[in-house]
């Protein structure tokens, strides 16, 4: 979750449990704990692009090291505030703003490791985005007048309020899985593992994943609140297997193992990117909540089997990207027979050659600048990569 929603629930949680003697310390103190955790960002290795990914959101967000946390927060509050109050009530204020913390992560799609390190499973419940306004709203407007008031009765009354917006936010997930697995049925599917995320920023436009026959199947579903599910086609992506792609990799080098350490970021949805030569990415995220493009992934080199892989930021966001996603969260859902996807250009020696691929009715279409003009080839499967020269297909 975002840093400013950290920082609040911890500290409206404090308070709550406070009196109102020590509310504004009580804050501090949430605040410190609902934070610190995210320090683990400080961890980087320049040699090991990986290292940041792999350990964010892991064993400083864990329950099991929320008791160390807190003291080593409590160790630094304590000569700053210790005229205002005691040492165990800055603990316990300190203790429940990291505890909020690791909790509130795992309500997102992203992971964490809440129970390491006695489980390595990456935790996520996936009912609410990484920036929900309508939660941060809430805690915040309450936060204050409590500051204000000080009055551990108004914030209470505000984390009842965002618990009770989880609350609808487990419904809306629940609502969306059992359309999906309807839909699923329909095209003649038997889901074999599923994801599904809100997108950024609300919980009624979703990015559904799921596997079956060797096969992701990426579409978004639009789930107003009191109305019916709408489903948003998307695209077919392969199954690639972190053991075995790239076989002449092996079992041990160092790049098989950062193949390993990113599926297992990416809780094991990730594919063979088709437009980027060697990159793996993580289907969970993407431009838009229907398409393959996604956020972030790996480069891998397979004649250097021994140096690491480079993790890699994707985004490449355009002013069209944010216009179709703000339609479809208006509930604007476009006629996707003729939609076009997916647009690439490309520019080839003298202006010939591949100019353009896209997708379009679940079909890769290439088209080419050649002598005679403009030519098109049209393949059936998306995942299939453009030839750089124009030739006939049988």
């Amino acid at each position: 979750m975002d840093p400013v929603t950290q920082g609040v629930l911890g500290a409206s949680i404090a308070c709550a449990v406070s009196n109102k003697n020590n509310v504004k310390v009580a804050a501090i103190c949430g605040l410190v704990g609902g934070l610190i955790p995210d320090l683990d960002i400080l961890i980087k290795s320049e040699q090991d692009s990986l290292l940041s990914v792999e350990y964010h959101r892991h064993f400083t967000h864990s329950l099991f090291f929320v008791p160390i946390i807190s003291l080593l927060a409590a160790v630094f509050l304590f000569p700053l505030i210790k005229k205002f109050t005691n040492f165990k009530n800055i603990y316990i204020y300190s203790f429940v703003g990291v505890l909020s913390h690791g909790l509130l992560d795992a309500c997102t799609s992203y992971g964490t490791s809440l129970l390491w390190p006695f489980s390595n499973t990456r935790v996520s419940w996936n009912i609410i985005s990484i920036i929900d306004p309508i939660f941060t709203f809430i805690i915040i407007i309450f936060f204050l007048i409590c500051i204000i008031k000080k009055s551990i009765k108004v914030v209470r009354i505000g984390l009842g309020l965002s618990f009770s917006y989880l609350i609808l936010c487990i419904f809306q997930y629940q609502q969306v899985k059992s359309f999906v697995f309807d839909n699923s049925k329909n095209r003649g599917h038997e889901i074999e593992r599923i994801l599904l995320n809100p997108t950024i920023g609300n919980n009624i436009l979703w990015r559904t994943v799921y596997q079956f026959n060797g096969n992701y199947y990426v579409d978004a579903v639009y789930k107003p609140i009191f109305s019916k599910s709408k489903l948003i086609n998307g695209n077919k992506i392969k199954v690639i297997n972190k053991e075995t792609i790239y076989p002449e990799l092996g079992e041990d080098s160092k790049l098989r193992q950062d193949i390993r350490r990113f599926s297992y970021f990416s809780q094991d949805y990730i594919f063979l990117h088709p437009d980027i030569d060697n990159v793996i990415a993580d289907l969970r995220y993407g431009k838009l909540p229907y398409d393959y493009n996604p956020l972030w992934g790996i480069k891998v080199d397979p004649k250097n089997k021994n140096q690491h892989a480079k993790f890699i930021s994707l985004r490449n966001f355009k002013n069209q990207d944010y216009e179709d996603f703000w339609n479809l969260l208006k509930g604007k859902i476009a006629n996707q027979n003729n939609e076009i996807s997916n647009v690439q250009t490309f520019s080839g020696p003298m202006g010939m050659g591949l100019a353009k691929s896209y997708l379009q009715n679940g079909q890769k279409v290439c088209l080419y600048n050649t002598i005679n003009g403009q030519d098109k080839l049209i393949y059936n499967d998306i995942n299939t990569k453009c030839p750089k020269n124009f030739e006939k297909i049988d």
